[in-house]
């Protein structure tokens, strides 16, 4: 007879980890609408691209996928710090 899934210790470090994941995430998305606005009153307010800022936006919205796909169960892997930063295409750039 089988175990019930939450009777695995792989299930509960997962749970740790997708609680520890749930706070990263708050923080990524506060960051990430920060961002936004700032993009956005730059753009609003100068004639010059921001580039920077934007590609700041691109990563942290790649993190953000990452995380949630680990949530979502769709990914294994835990994302960053346990992995390398999610990589941005150039193409992608702003």
């Amino acid at each position: 007879m089988s175990k019930p899934g939450y009777a695995k210790q792989d299930f509960w470090f997962r749970l740790i980890f997708m609680v520890f994941y749930w706070f990263v995430l708050n923080l990524a998305l506060t960051v990430f609408g920060i961002l936004v606005v700032l993009v956005s009153l730059v753009k609003l307010g100068s004639k010059h691209e921001p580039v920077t800022l934007a590609y700041w936006l691109t990563n942290v919205s790649a993190f953000i996928g990452q995380i949630f796909a680990y949530l979502s169960y769709a990914d294994e892997e835990k994302p960053f710090p346990f992995q390398p930063w999610p990589p941005v295409n150039s193409d992608d750039e702003a």
